[in-house]
């Protein structure tokens, strides 16, 4: 058996086995819950209100898409010249992920904009905007892949055929007797492709706040840690992907060119057409990325973006490359099986293609879980469990179908015969394939690697759950900035990534050009993984390992149960107070034992992000959406609020937390477009303010914590945005700064919350570095606390920390949803 041979057999072998583990058994798994009666369904008929929601707005934006789509694909797919224009035209708005998309437009609706100020006072407005916004926002940025099939459609129309149909009919004749009957099944191609993947968009309408199938999934895998809940609850777009899928598998060995090249319609391109094609492209890339452009007013956030996050960007790229090349691994199977004529080869052909394409619309989520549990039923190490290749492999399931399509619609029938010839001179499989397709074929590959690369960086419905504690992402923290308003820091990684994803779509424009070269394969390939091998300089900083007395909660609802616990504080007499994302204020006593609830007014808008123990006993929650500070006496009844929301002195935007001074002031910090601290009397009344938007001296970019130190008569704020601690006195005059952007000792990266102890040190909670660190009274590291994990002593995503009189650190370990403590 010569090497060919047995190398072919052995790709072969590693794509059914890499078939098999990230699709097939997932899959299985999922169909297994989702038949299988379960007393837990009860608790997801609330989601079902949100399906016919779901598809309503699917059906409109996939209609509009189409219907957008017409001229483009037109356009496309009968102009005789001009084709690389068009197709680099229709492939440039596709570099904007929906969710930057949707974040660029909605700029507009700032707090800080008239438009934004109007919505404020009317949420069901607001939240039919929002509705209204994402929607348009997803038929912007489906339009150019509804183009793209339609133009395929239009491609695979003969010529002679239009030419004599024309004859008998024209104008609105030809278009109802010719053009729809011969375009059927590309538009409803386009219109079915479009609407099942809406059908499970997440990022767009969370960032909306649009109750969709899409969102109701994301959140009650979040409120239940149950995957039994989400699939019994996702069963409507798995029908609908499911049956899409078949119809996929069923055509696809169909998708094979004729051995006669019959000539391709072409019709003449009417100005207007362009202008058309022209203003499509404007409103969906020129006019968001000059709203990115316009809202870029501290060129500060650039510079901390090539600072703080190229590791980000060099893990994202480097595990959407490993998933590329999965991704085609698992192709190359589905084509290898596709080849064979027997009738179980075909039977098994056909469920290959049909579960490849059902893991491309499905709700990724639904496979990711379903991934995990496998993992865990087969008793793989926590460890293992936790690596970055998982979330290469769930990114390789989504995007596998898209490899596949390029693999089948590139079986060129005038090769054929070429390969013929070859076999007949001895040439292996493997040999065939590099001498005589790869030849005329590499550019396409080349460029469907890229564009697979593209769309796993931004991917997050799989990326969100397989995702290991402190793995650095791009596409998570991006999401994350958009939800805490971190404006500047968004927009300079949104031009970063656009940058980025426009030479790559020019790359891949110009692969498409490139007849033969084959060896430039190697060197593109080479060519983009230098930014990955650039971007890993990571700086590891000496942490050391602390001191862990004791961890309690666990994700849910219940009691001592947290859904992303958020802040934290102690009284004098060591209870604990902890808000989370359901809007409870759980009270607990030190060693985690549940003593009452406190459940907030308004919750629908969003949740709190702070607390703090006045010295009266009482409790200040820093309503955050609701835009105003509420006052709870110690035995949990609501006695008092100030705040409303504005500009204007005494009001807020997002509220974040509370401090307290000796002589009675109340300073709240808040962000969103005030970014400033107001400080009011005992009795809530104004009293002054200071603090400006930015990231100079004096200025704050999302203050998000408060500490006032008695003692030395000065106010410590978490600056997270500007990756510092500003000092200020009580009356507002700066005094100085703590820590500098960075993960070494002594900086800082999303500073969220402080506490200080006793001897005037000052623990620093690092949402970022996933640590604590601890500040002399003289500004200077002292000791850095944890390290990213899921395990005892590591952290994920820290939010808060509140420290009591025995130095025993009580830190909000958000992504575990617990509490940790540490002994300082």
């Amino acid at each position: 058996m010569s090497n060919d041979t047995i190398g072919g057999k052995f790709i072969t072998a590693t794509s059914l086995a890499l078939w098999v583990v990230i699709i097939f058994l997932p899959l299985l798994v999922l169909f297994v819950q989702v038949i299988t009666p379960s007393a837990e369904l009860d608790a997801a008929d609330g989601i079902f209100a949100s399906v016919f929601r779901s598809f309503g707005l699917s059906a409109v934006i996939a209609g509009a898409a189409v219907l957008l789509g017409w001229i483009p694909g037109r356009l496309l797919g009968t102009c005789g010249t001009r084709k690389d224009l068009l197709l680099l035209l229709l492939l440039i708005p596709l570099v904007l992920p929906r969710y930057v998309l949707y974040y660029a437009w909605t700029l507009m609706l700032s707090p800080t904009t008239s438009l934004g100020a109007y919505l404020s006072g009317k949420p069901e407005f607001a939240r039919f905007v929002g509705t209204f916004s994402s929607s348009a926002v997803l038929i912007l940025w489906y339009w150019p892949l509804a183009a793209l099939l339609i133009a395929q459609g239009w491609r695979n129309i003969d010529r002679q055929i239009w030419d004599c149909a024309s004859l008998d009919a024209d104008g609105l004749g030809t278009f109802r007797k010719i053009t729809l009957p011969l375009l059927a099944r590309p538009l409803l191609l386009a219109f079915s492709v479009c609407f099942v993947l809406s059908l499970s968009e997440f990022a767009t309408f969370h960032l909306a706040g649009t109750r969709t199938i899409g969102t109701e999934l994301a959140v009650l895998y979040e409120l239940t840690g149950s995957e039994a809940y989400l699939v019994r609850a996702a069963w409507p777009v798995v029908a609908m992907a499911l049956l899409l899928a078949i119809i996929l598998g069923k055509s696809s060995s169909s998708w094979v060119p004729r051995a006669v090249s019959l000539g391709s319609v072409e019709l003449e391109s009417r100005r207007w057409h362009w202008i058309v094609l022209l203003v499509l492209i404007g409103i969906s890339l020129v006019i968001p990325v000059t709203l990115l452009i316009g809202n870029m007013t501290d060129t500060q956030a650039l510079r901390q973006f090539f600072r703080l996050h190229p590791d980000e960007l060099g893990w994202s790229l480097i595990v959407a490359a490993v998933a590329a090349v999965i991704a085609y691994l698992i192709a190359f199977g589905a084509l290898s099986l596709d080849r064979c004529t027997s009738g179980l080869c075909k039977l098994l052909s056909f469920i290959f293609c049909t579960t490849i394409f059902l893991v491309m619309f499905v709700p990724a989520c639904l496979v990711a879980v379903s991934l995990l549990k496998i993992l865990a039923f087969c008793n793989i190490p926590p460890s293992l469990r936790q690596g970055w290749y998982l979330v290469s492999a769930g990114q390789a399931g989504r995007f596998a179908g898209v490899a596949l399509i390029l693999l089948l619609l590139t079986r060129y029938a005038h090769e054929k015969h070429l390969s013929e010839m070859a076999s007949l001179d001895g040439a292996s499989r493997f040999q065939r394939w590099w001498y005589v397709h790869l030849p005329h074929t590499w550019p396409l590959f080349v460029g469907t690697f890229i564009l697979i690369v593209m769309l796993s960086i931004t991917e997050l419905s799989a990326t969100m759950v397989l995702l290991p504690a402190g793995l650095p992402n791009f596409a998570q923290r991006l999401l994350n900035q958009m939800h805490y308003a971190r404006d500047q820091q968004v927009i300079a990684s949104c031009l970063a990534l656009i940058c980025l994803f426009l030479g790559l779509a020019v790359i891949v424009v110009a692969m498409l050009r490139v007849v033969r070269v084959r060896w430039l394969t190697a060197f593109v390939i080479l060519a983009a993984c230098v930014p990955v091998l650039t971007g890993c300089d990571d700086v590891s900083s000496t942490s050391n390992a602390p001191k862990v007395l004791n961890a309690f909660g666990q994700t849910g609802r219940g009691q001592c149960e947290f859904i992303y616990p958020r802040a934290i504080d102690v009284t004098s007499d060591g209870s604990l107070f902890v808000v989370d994302k359901t809007g409870r204020v759980q009270r607990l006593n030190t060693d985690g034992k549940f003593l009452d609830v406190i459940n907030m007014p308004l919750v629908e808008t969003g949740k709190p992000t702070g607390l703090s123990i006045a010295p009266n006993g009482n409790l200040y929650v820093a309503d955050t959406h609701y835009h105003r500070v509420v006052v709870f006496s110690p035995d949990g009844q609501m006695i008092d609020e100030f705040g409303k929301f504005g500009q204007e002195n005494g009001c807020f935007i997002y509220p974040t937390d509370v401090a307290f001074a000796q002589d009675g002031r109340i300073f709240v910090s808040e962000y969103g477009g005030n970014d400033r601290i107001s400080v009011f009397s005992g009795q809530g009344d104004f009293l002054y303010c200071f603090g400006t938007p930015g990231s100079g001296q004096g200025q704050l970019s999302r203050p998000s914590a408060l500490c006032v130190d008695p003692a030395r008569k000065c106010l410590y704020v978490t600056d997270a945005c500007n990756h510092r601690i500003a000092i200020y006195d009580l009356d507002g005059d700066l005094l100085g700064y703590i820590g500098s952007p960075g993960r070494a000792p002594g900086q800082l990266r999303y500073p969220y919350d402080l506490a200080l102890l006793p001897d005037g040190t000052l623990v620093v909670c690092e949402y970022g570095n996933n640590r604590l660190q601890l500040f002399g009274p003289n500004r200077k590291s002292l000791a850095v606390c944890g390290r990213a994990g899921r395990q005892s002593g590591q952290l994920a995503y820290p939010w808060g920390v509140a420290v009591d009189a025995g130095r025993r650190a009580f830190i909000v370990d958000a992504g575990n949803n617990r509490i940790q403590v540490w002994q300082l």
